[in-house]
């Protein structure tokens, strides 16, 4: 059975086989997908038509969703089939979806906590990265396992509807992920979750993914982490503008400012009137990333795939806003983590949680045969952890 992982940002009860798998021509990719999720894009491009209206979406939504279509039709046009494709058999608008990949990160306000391991800091030797994504509440998170006619097979999760993906892992145990980052030094280009595909698509180690993200179009601000087996960077990146820091036998934590030596000029945060006017998770970016690195430190030496799982259970504070695990309303607006993944270059696995992390235990996908264990589909939190415990491993 083909079907969706219908995990959104409140929970719900899973189907049977929670992957959707894609495979095929971009167009294929688009019908497959769209009629596999069909529910869980409508969901996701109505809510962001509706935050966009709520937040007075400062840019004109047209002419950035036309800038966009102009980008692809010169640099993808394959990504224009698969998006009308897509909205054919889901029944939404392709001028909707369109503009939902185009500004749905900045509209549904995403932001993420990530950790890249590697050398003498795990307990392996192996490299890890590790994201919690951070997100308005109901946004419908999907796990895709795609086999690109003309590139490397991979397994993630992103928001239902995107051709791009949040964070994942591919055939060759490369690993990528995200934190937006807000800047200035914006223009045409790719958003940053089809970057992270791409990259998935078209690289075999940890270094050929650096070299991508720093060679492709960019339209804007973000973090990328990347591991293989062996080897972790983070690349900061903008328009034009990007930074390389390798993590070598050594932890890293990421949020959502850039920390990279030369990027802070690109910074667009105003942090001194943040907590008035942003609603959005910038506001917790200096306390996240102080939480989670005093917590990585605290396991240098020792760090594995399960002490990445818990830091995304981290529920430390009275402040919810600034958990790792987040729940939180800020001015005014739902917000709380909905998916994490771990990822084991070594293993090729991803390790993946929708929903709220501290009610989901993680559960290992192989990129060739993802495995839901029954226990993962019912029950209480108790019994599934008990019961998935070897596969937590």
């Amino acid at each position: 059975m083909l079907t969706a992982f219908p995990f959104g940002g409140d929970g719900a009860e899973a189907n049977e086989d929670p992957t959707i798998y894609l495979k095929g021509n971009a167009k294929e990719i688009g019908q497959q997908y769209g009629k596999l999720a069909k529910e869980e894009i409508q969901q996701n491009v109505t809510l962001f038509k509706q935050t966009a209206a709520t937040i007075q979406l400062d840019m004109d939504y047209a002419e950035t969703a036309a800038t966009y279509e102009e980008f692809l039709s010169n640099e993808n046009p394959q990504q224009i089939d698969q998006l009308k494709a897509m909205a054919e058999s889901t029944g939404v608008s392709y001028d909707d979806l369109l503009a939902f990949n185009a500004l749905g990160e900045e509209v549904l306000a995403e932001g993420c906590t990530t950790v890249l391991a590697s050398g003498d800091a795990t307990k392996s030797g192996n490299a890890f990265y590790h994201k919690n994504r951070d997100a308005m509440r109901g946004a419908a998170q999907v796990v895709v396992q795609v086999e690109p006619e003309d590139g490397e097979k991979f397994i993630g999760i992103t928001s239902a509807g995107y051709t791009g993906i949040a964070m994942g892992i591919n055939e060759h145990g490369v690993s990528v992920g995200n934190n937006v980052l807000d800047t200035w030094d914006r223009g045409p280009g790719y958003g940053n979750l089809d970057v992270i595909r791409l990259a998935l698509e078209n690289t075999e180690d940890a270094a050929d993914a650096v070299a991508f993200i720093e060679e492709i179009q960019r339209s804007s601000g973000s973090n990328y982490g990347i591991a293989d087996s062996d080897d972790a960077a983070f690349v900061e990146a903008t328009h034009t503008a990007t930074a390389v820091q390798w993590v070598e036998d050594d932890v890293m934590v990421h949020t959502n400012h850039y920390i990279l030596d030369g990027m802070e000029q690109y910074e667009a945060l105003d942090r001194d009137n943040l907590k008035d006017n942003d609603w959005s998770w910038y506001v917790s970016t200096e306390e996240r990333l102080s939480r989670a690195t005093d917590l990585m430190e605290q396991a240098t030496g020792k760090i594995d795939s399960q002490t990445l799982i818990k830091l995304s259970e981290d529920q430390d504070g009275p402040d919810s806003t600034y958990w790792i695990d987040s729940q939180a309303e800020i001015n005014g607006i739902p917000m709380g983590t909905v998916s994490t993944g771990t990822f084991d270059g070594s293993k090729e696995r991803m390790w993946g949680q929708l929903g709220q992390p501290s009610v989901a235990p993680a559960i290992p996908f192989d990129v060739d045969r993802p495995h839901i264990p029954d226990p993962f589909l019912s029950g209480k939190q108790s019994e599934r952890v008990k019961e998935t415990i070897a596969n937590r491993n």
